[in-house]
């Protein structure tokens, strides 16, 4: 017998046990899932989820258990709220030396040897796809990955979730309903095959192309492409060699556009396969290795270099496989990765919800958070990652405050969201042992902000008035003057909602939620020097104008009869505070009515016939969505609060006529 096949007997061996092992945890993942259907009410559960016993390995070697009962909630205050962001009255300044550690999902460790050699052990919270090729513990020992990188990849996408009905179907049946384009759904499919993760929705088993055309479960006129499709794993023969995708590029015998639609899919769901040994290993191995260099890996998100080779199911749009891949939902009946399909955007954050779904259960119905499941016991702490850095990146920032306590503040750079943790402490939304437990690396960031925010009920701001805007499309928060500054809203659209700020209370951070003082404003970017000065009477509405003479502290309405405040920049003061409560007495700060502004003799009739005519109110805004004009009492009641901060938010998307110019836009208008 030849080495060739015993290699291939070898190889075969290996692939069936893997095989069983996996129909093992399939059989008692389907077992669990239907066990969690009549449970799934209680899933925030202190306790973190268990690796089946069946994968027989020590993923962590702690377990840790919450002190604090996650049920308690605290219906916070504005100012308790403002604490737990860090928000106090003393200006924050950043220390000398800004320390700011970033949380990735890669993690790497290094060990030593016996001959003093070190090696580098790489783990991503990810889940795995399963894989076509022996895996000999000789290759696992050789390419120094250990066996955790096969527990935590995410597999390629396996169908469609449909939203109305929550249950899931395959590309082709949906194809054949009309959810989805057929050519789309053979992208997928062919996707599926050159990662080794062919699935039969129905059995949750893994197939070659051959077995599930045998099977059944694939059209014969689809076996070619799949069959050519698989060769991203089985390998290209090619003079007696079998080459990996980018060797097969690079001897110019596989396409390079469609050698890289296949590498793109492979370092997404996990990985490049190497097909003489079986083994996937992450890019930055693969490197090492040969099976990839440096310049197509930079180039496999180019546009140019390589555009992208699938279609959004939901929209028809060209996207990136990574891209369609973090819309998934995690399907724990399974354990598979689905696209949701249908009207309500499940996976689609918003200010108004503090999570996405990302975790359902399609044998029951159930549709969860990434942390609402993993409390629940319902995925492991690996998915959860995995699932929570599609919708957040935290970063924790060192800074002190005027006497020199440090403040370690954590930042989600995606949705804007800022969290501090001394003040969390204070607010007993976090325990000392909880802090302690994350600085030692047992409790990640994600893990302490999600417990943070399920702890904690925020308060709707009805005098709140447009605090920033929401950016549609990034899904981030933006303050109002870094809405100007990306080109969301003109200036002068801007200057209004800033004078609202002004006026009613201080200019909103939208990222804590804090109101602070010009002063403060200009120090955290959220002004410029012009817009300073310009807001500085209507900093003075809320505080109160002092009289020349007499020193008394006055109202708009007296400050406008005094001639200390002109008449237009006074009428839009008191419809601003209007609008957003009641006009603002100074020395209390109490708000009043209208009626009770008319009867107290602050304003006259014909000003408060005026404010309650809208025919009157002038459309001095741009939507920064819509872009048409309209009052302020119009975008008031198209904004939405933020669950972060209960301040009010509107919604934008980005018009590149707005915002600073650059040197092109300028020499562009001269010509």
């Amino acid at each position: 017998m030849s080495h060739l096949q015993m290699a291939t007997m070898e190889n075969e061996i290996t692939l069936e046990g893997i095989k069983h092992v996996r129909q093992d945890k399939r059989e008692i993942i389907h077992s669990q899932s239907l066990q969690q259907c009549s449970t799934t009410n209680t899933m925030l559960d202190s306790s973190p989820h268990q690796t089946p016993a069946f994968l027989k390995k020590d993923v962590q070697s702690v377990t840790y258990k919450s002190h604090v009962n996650t049920d308690f909630q605290s219906s916070v205050t504005a100012q308790g709220y403002m604490a737990l962001l860090g928000l106090t009255d003393k200006q924050l300044h950043e220390t000398n030396v800004s320390k700011t550690k970033m949380y990735q999902s890669t993690s790497e460790s290094s060990t030593t040897d016996r001959d003093g050699q070190q090696s580098v052990t790489y783990s991503t919270p990810q889940k795995l796809p399963d894989l076509k090729g022996g895996v000999s513990i000789q290759n696992v020992v050789k390419f120094k990955l250990s066996d955790e990188e096969y527990i935590g990849k995410p597999a390629a996408i396996a169908g469609i979730y449909v939203e109305s009905s929550k249950k899931k179907i395959s590309f082709l049946e949906a194809a054949e309903k009309g959810f989805l384009a057929k050519t789309y759904a053979l992208e997928f499919l062919e996707a599926q095959a050159a990662t080794g993760s062919l699935t039969d929705l129905a059995t949750g088993q893994v197939h070659s192309a051959a077995e599930a055309l045998e099977r059944g479960i694939i059209d014969p006129s689809l076996k070619d492409r799949l069959m050519e499709a698989e060769k991203a794993i089985s390998g290209y023969i090619f003079k007696g060699k079998k080459l990996s995708v980018f060797q097969a590029m690079e001897e110019r015998i596989l396409d390079r556009y469609k050698a890289k639609k296949i590498l793109e899919v492979q370092v997404a769901t996990g990985g490049l396969i190497n097909p003489a040994t079986g083994v996937r290993v992450p890019a930055h191995i693969a490197v090492d290795q040969g099976l990839l260099n440096k310049e197509t890996l930079q180039s496999l998100y180019d546009p140019v270099g390589n555009p992208k080779g699938y279609h959004n199911p939901d929209t028809g749009q060209k996207a990136y496989y990574s891209d369609i891949l973090k819309a998934c939902l995690y399907d724990i009946s399974g354990g598979v990765f689905l696209f949701p399909f249908g009207e309500r955007h499940l996976t689609s954050t918003s200010p108004a919800s503090s999570h996405r779904v990302s975790v359902v259960n399609s044998n029951c119905g159930t549709e969860m958070s990434a942390y609402e499941a993993f409390k629940g016991k319902h995925i492991d702490k690996k998915t959860y990652l995995f699932l929570s850095q599609q919708e957040s990146e935290w970063q924790e920032k060192s800074t002190a405050d005027p006497s020199g306590t440090p403040l370690h503040i954590i930042t989600d750079v995606k949705s804007g969201r800022q969290l501090c943790l001394e003040s969390a402490l204070s607010q007993r939304f976090l325990e000392s042992s909880e802090l302690e437990s994350y600085r030692r690396g047992l409790l990640s960031i994600t893990e302490i902000a999600d417990m943070i925010f399920s702890r904690m009920v925020v308060v709707e701001d009805v005098n709140s008035p447009i605090a920033g805007l929401w950016d549609v499309t990034q899904k981030k928060r933006l303050s109002v003057f870094q809405g100007f500054q990306q080109g969301f809203t003109d200036r002068a659209t801007a200057l209004r909602l800033l004078e609202a700020q002004a006026c009613t209370g201080g200019i909103c951070d939208p990222s804590c939620g804090e109101r602070v003082t010009l002063t403060e404003a200009l120090k955290r970017g959220l002004l410029d020097e012009a817009l300073s000065q310009q807001l500085l009477q209507f900093d003075r509405a809320f505080n109160g104008f002092i009289h020349p003479k007499t020193a008394k502290t006055l109202s708009v309405s007296q400050a406008v009869q005094e001639n200390l405040l002109p008449k237009d920049a006074g009428f839009r003061c008191i419809e601003f505070q209007l609008l957003t409560g009641g006009l603002i007495k100074p020395d209390t700060q109490d708000r009043i009515s209208l009626e009770e502004v008319v009867q107290s003799g602050l304003v006259d009739k014909v000003t408060a016939t005026v404010l309650k005519d809208e025919k009157f109110h002038t459309k001095s805004l741009t939507c920064p969505r819509t872009k048409r004009r309209i009052t302020f009492k119009e975008a008031l009641e198209r904004s939405v609060y933020d669950c972060h901060t209960g301040l009010r938010l509107l919604e934008a998307t980005k018009s590149h006529g707005f915002g600073p110019k650059s040197t092109f836009h300028y020499v562009w208008a001269y010509k």
